[in-house]
């Protein structure tokens, strides 16, 4: 029976993703393909439980094509990948239906298609479930190389019958082949001097992390603190920070739009002046985060929301602050600044030129009480550390660079 671990984090299936496509026999199998079919050269991509449609599989399927290769990734699981809510069908049961043995016998028609189109050279990948149909063909020499991802149902036994060049990817956490298994496969695979090996555990991962890791970790919530939030990363920490953005975010739904005549920015700030209620109604996401138990928070602002930091800054009630390139704050509000803070700035400003920013320091190095760090960029324009063009690499290259504060 498969931990816990075996089935956490699953993927969310996509039956249209990919860059590839979908056929309807490869081998007698539907599968997803991707790549140059007149390629020498294939790969075979072994699921986990989750099957053939989990989007970071279909990733990797595209990256391997992108190289050269042809690329197939059969539906081992015909339509039928685990389901962890189901009732009917809970994993000891499942897994009756869908045995790695199967998938072996299913998966030497697939090499003879792959065969028959003109491949010399087939490898396979196998993730958790996969790899043990992996070992399978590897033992069965139906393959050229095999990769084994995070291994489940793997044993010493099956590693000492392999007849290929051989990969293994393992993960620090892994209740299926813990890193004491993992080397005892190294072992066994060193003592056979005809058998290519390269064998790995990867530190700080858990099972699963080739395929079952997440690309975007937030989420839009329609209240925290009473407000709609964009929220990331873990829960349960006792540090946070608040973002608060510049004049084209959230707003109640309601964002400057740049070209509308009636609603031009002097008259879109009234009705969202920074001090107007924004303030208040970021203390109550403060409240609601010392709820959560977080001890330590932070606050960034950008642009406008640089007014409403340093409103948070003068009343203490964060405990480190950072403005990004700020509009509408003023010396005296730096005057009465009561924790840390970090001013990053712009050369190229009319929201706050350098000569502001200059006088900032000069404040902020009179308060010794008030760690302080002001830099101002040069060679960038108000705003550039949000708005920026992630595909300009000067603009990337301008995010790193040392800045200056004369």
């Amino acid at each position: 029976m498969a931990s816990p671990q075996c089935c956490a984090n699953p993927p969310t299936l996509n039956p249209a993703g990919g860059e590839g496509k979908v056929v309807d026999s490869f081998g007698g199998i539907k599968s997803y393909v991707a790549g140059a079919a007149e390629s020498k050269a294939a790969v075979i991509l072994v699921s986990d439980v989750f099957g053939f449609e989990a989007p970071n599989l279909r990733k990797i399927a595209d990256k391997v094509a992108s190289s050269g290769y042809f690329v197939v990734v059969p539906d081992f699981l015909h339509g039928d990948p685990l389901v962890l809510e189901s009732t009917e069908k809970p994993f000891p049961v499942w897994i009756k239906e869908h045995g790695p043995d199967k998938a072996f016998e299913e998966a030497k028609p697939v090499i003879a298609a792959l065969k028959e189109k003109g491949a010399s050279t087939v490898g396979a990948v196998g993730y958790c479930w996969g790899a043990k149909v992996v070992a399978e063909l590897a033992k069965a020499h139906e393959i050229q190389a095999a990769v084994m991802c995070h291994p489940s149902f793997v044993t010493v036994d099956d590693i000492k019958e392999v007849k290929c060049p051989i990969a293994i990817l393992g993960a620090e956490i892994d209740r299926m082949s813990p890193p004491e298994v993992v080397k005892q496969f190294e072992q066994v695979l060193s003592s056979k001097s005809g058998i290519g090996h390269f064998v790995k555990i990867f530190p700080g991962v858990e099972h699963g992390w080739t395929v079952r890791y997440k690309t975007g970790r937030g989420e839009v919530v329609d209240s925290f603190g009473g407000m709609k939030a964009y929220i990331s990363g873990a829960a349960d920490s006792k540090a946070a920070i608040i973002l608060i953005s510049d004049v084209y975010d959230f707003f109640y739904g309601d964002p400057f739009v740049a070209g509308i005549a009636e609603r031009l920015v002097q008259v879109w700030i009234e009705g969202h002046w920074p001090n107007k209620g924004s303030f208040e109604e970021a203390k109550s996401i403060i409240a609601a985060l010392k709820e959560k138990g977080v001890s330590s928070i932070g606050a960034a602002g950008y642009c406008w929301g640089g007014k409403v930091v340093v409103d948070l800054a003068k009343a203490h009630e964060i405990q480190a602050a950072l403005m990004c390139h700020p509009s509408f704050v003023t010396v005296d509000d730096i005057k009465e600044v009561k924790c840390p803070i970090a001013i990053l700035a712009a050369e190229v400003d009319h929201m706050s030129p350098v000569e502001l920013i200059k006088q900032f320091e000069q404040v902020l190095s009179s308060m010794p009480e008030v760690d302080h760090l002001v830099k101002i960029f040069p060679g960038v324009e108000h705003g550039w550390t949000v708005r920026y063009k992630s595909d300009d690499a000067n603009a990337v290259k301008r995010l790193g660079s040392p800045g200056r504060h004369d």
